[in-house]
């Protein structure tokens, strides 16, 4: 009985990890996720951090 337990838990995390890719996988196709730019150098960098890990310039919107 826990082996079937275990198995129906199991189903349930891999439907819902392919139901998060096939969201994410659509979203991108249709444009609707935007990579934030540094200002500066143009390379993808992380607006948690206040300046680009890449060229240093401090972010004029950065969160």
């Amino acid at each position: 009985m826990a082996e079937l337990v275990r198995d129906a838990i199991e189903v349930v995390i891999v439907i819902a990890v392919g139901g998060l890719l096939a969201a994410v996988v659509g979203r991108l196709r249709r444009g609707q996720v935007r990579v934030y730019r540094c200002a500066h150098c143009r390379r993808p960098t992380s607006r948690a951090y206040p300046r680009c890990r890449h060229c240093d310039l401090e972010q004029p919107d950065a969160v």
